[in-house]
């Protein structure tokens, strides 16, 4: 996801440059079990998009999340396009927040992009310390 100069950091400079880009090779979905009656954990699907891939449209990778009752929600990048100027940043954890459960899972994308692992959760007490009613 460098964009045209190859090096500038993470994201494209504008919406347009990002259609002129390439091809997305692989799409991360969260998946969840909110309200299906199943209790089991959420996960991340990793799907295969490269139309010259033999997995093309399928689910390469499932990464279940370790609690029950998490519902993910708005996922999102560690960086952000605003550092597309900057080449140190790099975009290679997804961030997965818990609706139901206030957790925050970490998930390692850059190690193998296809089989993403869990890096870290942040539960609910951990957000505590920064609140000014903790005592």
């Amino acid at each position: 996801m460098a964009g045209k100069c190859g090096s500038c950091g993470p994201g494209y400079a504008s919406p347009l440059e990002a259609m002129e880009g390439p091809r997305e090779q692989l799409l991360y979905l969260p998946c969840i079990y909110s309200n299906t009656g199943i209790r089991i954990p959420d996960f991340l699907a990793t799907v295969d998009v490269d139309p010259q891939s033999p997995q093309y449209c399928q689910v390469i990778h499932r990464l279940a999340m370790p609690n029950v009752g998490d519902e993910l929600h708005h996922s999102g990048w560690n960086i952000c396009s605003s550092c597309h100027g900057d080449p140190t940043k790099s975009r290679d954890f997804l961030i997965l927040p818990g609706l139901s459960s206030s957790r925050i899972h970490v998930v390692d994308v850059r190690t193998d992009p296809r089989a993403p692992r869990l890096h870290k959760v942040w539960g609910f007490s951990f957000f505590l310390i920064f609140s000014p009613f903790y005592l």
